[in-house]
């Protein structure tokens, strides 16, 4: 059942088109017509509700990437949904983890971090521009996260990731490899770091560093989702897709 407040995903029964809604928000505007989201404020999920246009949609329950997608606000090249699953699979993320991540830009990675530490976790999330910030607090805010992230503006190259003690690092930045002394000071024994490489020039440089330190483990992996169209009589790939968006280099601090 629809709380006020929930985010619900509603799909267009006869056609591809789908938007993200908050329940209890009022009216939204959509290319189908207007939707009256106070009718979803106790309705069950799947409910069917009609726009002003007489178009049918059907309420789900949205997914944190659902959200992230439709109505965060992009201010930073973002880390695609594909990437960011597998950046959780390389972590082995869970409850009451704490990872320090550099690079927040605009929260997108952030906020599914913390979505996968709750309830007991924290993200620590650094970034040196305070204008990335300001708009991953507002995404974080939207998806009620903030509890779980502490956000500083800070230089981990040049001061470092202060006293904390983490099980992980993810490094989203322009020189990852410049940091990974100070990734050693604020990574416990066995942890992991992953680094976000978007060019061959970078992952070598990062896998160099890697192993001049006392660093094992080190895997290099690609992520490729190819999606496929799923209308009846159409069954085959879609026409336009992403496909390389960067490589997912993970290695264990000994």
């Amino acid at each position: 059942m629809f709380r006020k407040g929930d985010w619900a995903l509603l799909v267009e029964e006869r056609g591809g088109y789908k938007t993200v809604a908050r329940v209890g928000g009022g009216r939204i505007q959509t290319i189908r017509g207007f939707i009256d989201t106070d009718k979803l404020v106790g309705a069950p999920h799947g409910s069917e509700i009609t726009t002003s246009l007489g178009v049918k949609f059907r309420a789900l329950s949205a997914t944190i990437f659902d959200v992230i997608e439709n109505k965060f606000e992009l201010r930073a090249q973002a880390i695609y949904p594909k990437d960011a699953v597998y950046i959780i699979k390389a972590i082995g993320l869970g409850p009451g983890f704490r990872v320090a991540e550099a690079g927040t830009g605009s929260g997108f990675l952030t906020a599914v971090l913390a979505w996968y530490v709750r309830p007991w976790g924290v993200v620590y999330s650094f970034d040196n521009r305070i204008e990335h910030m300001k708009v991953a607090v507002r995404n974080l805010g939207r998806i009620d996260l903030l509890n779980y992230v502490d956000l500083q503006v800070r230089d981990v190259v040049r001061t470092g990731f202060g006293s904390i003690r983490v099980d992980a690092v993810v490094l989203d930045m322009g020189d990852p490899w410049n940091a990974l002394d100070r990734v050693s000071e604020a990574l416990k024994p066995g942890g992991v770091v992953v680094i976000f490489a978007t060019t061959v020039e970078h992952m070598a440089k990062s896998v160099e560093a890697l192993r001049k330190r006392n660093y094992v483990n080190i895997s290099i992996e690609e992520v490729l989702v190819r999606r496929w169209k799923s209308v009846p009589g159409e069954l085959r790939p879609e026409t336009f897709d992403v496909t390389h968006t960067g490589w997912i280099i993970s290695a264990r601090l000994v």
